[in-house]
C-alpha cells in the first residue's frame, strides 16, 4: 500500500518569520501559522520550517499575512538541558504562497530537507 506525508494549510502568520543560517550555510526560516479548524470552532498553531531558496522568500511575508503552505509533517527529538527528550512536530514547507482575496502567488522548492536539532539555529 502506498504512503503519503503531505499537508496543505491556509492560515495567518502569527509572528514575524525568523530567518537564520545553519552551520552548513543553508538558509532556514521558521514561523508559526494559525489555521482555523472547519466551521471556525478552534484554531491550531503550527510551526513551519522552510529551507534554502524558499527560506529566503519568507522575508516577503510578515506577521498577520494570510498564506497557503504545502509540505510534509516531520517529527524530531532532541535532549533538553535537563536531560529530558523533547519531541517537536513541525511542517517542512515545499511551497509558500500569499493568499489574499482568493488569489494565490508565491514560491516553491524542489528540495525538502530532513532536519536535526543541530541544523536549526533557533
Amino acid at each position: 500500500m502506498a504512503q503519503l506525508n503531505r499537508i496543505i494549510l491556509i492560515g495567518k502568520i502569527v509572528d514575524q518569520p525568523d530567518v537564520k543560517v545553519s552551520t552548513e550555510g543553508k538558509s532556514i526560516a521558521k514561523f508559526t501559522l494559525e489555521a482555523e479548524r472547519p466551521f471556525g470552532e478552534k484554531t491550531d498553531k503550527v510551526t513551519v520550517v522552510s529551507w534554502e531558496k524558499l527560506a529566503d522568500t519568507v522575508n516577503e511575508f510578515g506577521q498577520g499575512d494570510m498564506v497557503l503552505v504545502e509540505g510534509r509533517i516531520q517529527q524530531r527529538t532532541f535532549e533538553a538541558d535537563n536531560g529530558e527528550t523533547v519531541w517537536v512536530t513541525e511542517v517542512v514547507s515545499s511551497s509558500l504562497k500569499a493568499f489574499a482575496g482568493g488569489t494565490v502567488a508565491g514560491a516553491s522548492s524542489t528540495t525538502q530537507e530532513d532536519t536535526t536539532e543541530d541544523d536549526i539555529p533557533f
